[in-house]
């Protein structure tokens, strides 16, 4: 649980009409992203999704190609 900064809340759902939490990239992420690809992905989408797993292959074929797909996912909307 994280206190929201623009409205005080403790969740951003009243932020956003959809009920969504929108997560923006930071700099953790993109660190992440470059050293840490999974870790990075992990963290942007909340989980073991299909994403997190395409980029532990991606990463095990290849550092390089797994960080490109975590920047590419982590800055995507």
């Amino acid at each position: 649980m994280c206190i929201c900064i623009k409205c005080g809340c403790f969740s951003c759902k009243n932020s956003n009409p959809s009920g969504e939490e929108k997560k923006d990239a930071d700099c953790l992420d993109m660190f992440l992203a470059i050293f840490l690809p999974p870790a990075g992905i992990y963290k942007k989408e909340g989980g073991c999704t299909g994403k997190f797993w395409v980029n532990v292959v991606l990463t095990a074929a290849g550092f390089v190609p797994g960080s490109i797909h975590a920047a590419i996912v982590i800055s995507s909307n």
